[in-house]
């Protein structure tokens, strides 16, 4: 009970960050916004965003799994993450980035929907909607 308490507060919590970094893309603040995206990637998975990018995608899950620890909670928090990076990188015209961050979304989307104890939420079922639509 204690766990799923825990998991409860963080998901909370991180609904919290999600809305504060919309608001900060929504008002044009993406220094603050990638700043976020930072903190938040090691706050949430004790990696780095900039690790995560540096990862090969034939051993993305492999590596978050087995070699972080990380779990299905964390790996939808730094999905997330991932999608909102790819949209900063976007919105500054670094397509490479921001490809790199689509892909690596998709593929924990992916994960997560095909592995996960998580309940298939809608937000990773539009995300997906999405990234199935963008070419890489």
């Amino acid at each position: 009970m204690h766990k799923r308490d825990y998991l409860v507060k963080q998901f909370e919590e991180f609904a919290k960050v999600m809305a504060v970094l919309l608001g900060l893309k929504k008002d044009g603040k993406y220094n603050e916004l990638e700043e976020l995206i930072k903190t938040s990637v090691t706050k949430y998975t004790s990696t780095e965003i900039n690790y995560v990018e540096s990862i090969d995608d034939s051993v993305l899950i492999n590596t978050l799994v087995e070699d972080k620890k990380l779990n299905d909670e964390q790996l939808k928090i730094l999905a997330d993450l991932l999608f909102e990076k790819a949209e900063f990188y976007s919105h500054h015209h670094q397509t490479l980035e921001a490809s790199n961050c689509f892909k690596k979304a998709k593929n924990i989307y992916i994960f997560l929907k095909d592995n996960a104890t998580l309940s298939y939420s809608l937000d990773m079922h539009y995300k997906l909607e999405i990234l199935n639509k963008i070419s890489f």
